[in-house]
């Protein structure tokens, strides 16, 4: 019932699965003791070499810390490396006198992690998504962690809590802090645009869509001179559903109706509406003829095979499908992202949804639970301050080939970082001084987003759709957080156990449901049907339970 942004979260916000933990090597998890902050900061102080800065400490004798992991596809890892042995691991020994042993690594990490827990036997630290915490709480197997962050975290760890309180605020309870949320790259990553084939659109000479009827005009002219469809979406509906704010309809997300009441926005009246031009436009021929049995992949490839010039779409086109696109057609035939256009004209409210997917957590009794938060702090000062304090070869170490995500459960994101580092290359890219850029990542979008200016380089494309180019995704992005202009859901924090217990059956029958309508097998009044059915299958139990939670 959230919004399904499955694959924006692997590519843009990229929280992954990776899971490290920890236990003191001259005490292990056996012998443990009961996890409070006195007894803690007693072992801590008289195996720290340097209690002066406790942030940064290492440890005079060995700690160890055991983990659980799923395996990160994209990195690559020079030879002999893997995800139980790398860089980052040598890191921690080195700099911290700390040992990470991963206890199992596997591809179905949830299914994996639900055993471990229901059979507790749990590793020293993991990570967990919002329902496994609340359980896990429940249970009393996780371990008070706030009396530990207030001592060891790191000014910037702590900044980055301080940034998104709310996201910090839903691993507590009762004000004790059970699950550190891994936290996100930042919001300016959810706008969504409409993304137009830029060579087409200027050898039509069209102008920018301004309105709803402008986008219609912008499809027809496409197909009139190239043939095809107008716009590429999938059967999922998602990418559809992403143009619904034309109509102030917010589908996927539970908003605040008039009275005060939570709702799911996918059922409120402005979805009818929207249902209603989406059909006309696939009698028109503008929605792809075959949506219904294209899934995420068919999709894209019509679009690196040069057949559609329109694509509701995340940020992140330029990284997929942008790469092939160019490989494919040329650097002309980039699509560049604009305003989601609206009925009346007026920029549209885009939707924002609860960004922080992962929590870190420790097991209740585990000795040593600051060494976590010093690897946490470790990450962000690489992150964040590597530049000009670390070697050129050590940040390139950590960071390149996706390094800088198979750190698992010791990664914190900070969540102004494409908001800062956006800022700072612009303004690199427009003045040619590169004095502002203080991060690798700053480097790294900057570099890009001139290689592709000057040698067309495919693999580049997606930092330069997002920072370089002269329609930059994030520069829109910015509009709107800069205004103001969007609605954030309601449900900020863990789904109720009511609405997760129902996993995709509610949002299936609606899929299908409005599939029938927009292919014209159904009328639009079929809307109320589709809703009524949501309803007695348990979409009243959802809302009640979601209003129980989280409303007034």
């Amino acid at each position: 019932m959230a919004k399904k942004k499955t694959l924006a979260l692997i590519l843009s916000l990229c929280m992954t699965t990776i899971i490290l933990g920890a236990c003191n090597n001259s005490g292990n998890s056996s012998n443990a003791g009961n996890g409070t902050g006195s007894n803690t900061n007693e072992t801590v102080s008289t195996n720290e070499v340097d209690t002066s800065n406790p942030a940064f400490s290492a440890y005079n004798e060995p700690v160890t810390i055991h983990t659980v992991t799923s395996e990160y596809a994209s990195a690559k890892y020079p030879e002999g490396d893997d995800i139980t042995n790398n860089v980052w691991i040598k890191r921690y020994k080195e700099k911290f006198n700390i040992d990470v042993v991963t206890d199992w690594v596997s591809d179905e990490y949830d299914t994996k992690l639900n055993l471990a827990i229901s059979s507790n036997e749990l590793p020293d630290v993991f990570r967990v998504n919002a329902s496994q915490l609340q359980q896990l709480i429940e249970a009393d197997m996780v371990m008070n962690l706030a009396e530990v962050f207030d001592k060891y975290a790191s000014p910037r760890l702590k900044g980055y809590m301080e940034a998104d309180a709310d996201s910090y605020e839903s691993g507590t309870k009762e004000g004790k802090l059970f699950g550190i949320p891994q936290l996100h790259w930042g919001l300016i990553d959810q706008p969504d645009f409409i993304w137009i084939r830029n060579d087409w659109k200027e050898e039509l000479k069209l102008g920018d869509p301004k309105s709803l009827a402008d986008l219609k005009n912008i499809a027809l002219k496409f197909m009139e001179k190239h043939g095809g469809y107008g716009i590429a979406v999938d059967q999922t509906l998602d990418y559809l559903n992403l143009l619904a704010i034309s109509w102030n309809a917010h589908p996927d997300m539970w908003i605040e109706d008039s009275s005060g009441k939570l709702v799911y926005g996918s059922v409120q009246p402005e979805m009818k509406d929207a249902l209603a031009e989406w059909a006309e436009w696939y009698k028109l021929g503008i929605i792809d003829p075959e949506f219904a049995i294209k899934d995420f992949s068919a999709m894209n490839a019509d679009i690196v095979a040069g057949k559609v010039g329109l694509q509701p779409y995340y940020q992140w086109w330029g990284y997929n499908p942008g790469v092939d696109t160019v490989s494919n057609l040329g650097k002309d035939a980039v699509f560049y992202p604009y305003q989601i256009p609206t009925v009346s004209g007026e920029k549209a409210k885009q939707s924002v949804f609860f960004a922080n997917g992962n929590y870190i957590v420790v097991k209740k009794g585990f000795k040593n639970p600051e060494a976590v938060i010093k690897l946490l702090n470790d990450y962000a000062y690489i992150v964040d301050e590597g530049v000009g304090k670390e070697s050129e070869e050590t940040l390139s170490a950590l960071l390149d080939n996706d390094m800088g995500h198979v750190v698992g459960a010791f990664r914190v994101l900070n969540p102004n970082s494409d908001y800062e580092q956006f800022e700072a290359v612009s303004k690199a890219l427009q003045s040619k001084s590169t004095s502002g850029l203080t991060t690798a990542g700053m480097w790294q979008k900057y570099n890009n987003s001139v290689d592709f200016i000057e040698k067309a380089t495919p693999g580049a494309t997606g930092d330069y759709l997002q920072q370089g180019s002269p329609k930059p995704a994030y520069g829109l992005a910015k509009e709107v957080l800069d205004s103001g202009n969007y609605i954030k859901t309601a449900l900020w924090g863990a789904t109720p156990e009511v609405l997760a217990s129902f996993g995709t059956t509610l949002d299936d029958i609606l899929t299908e449901g409005f599939t029938k309508i927009i292919m014209g097998t159904e009328n639009v009044d079929y809307f109320d049907t589709v809703v009524q059915n949501w309803r007695t299958a348990g979409g009243d139990s959802a809302t009640e339970a979601v209003n129980g939670e989280y409303g007034k």
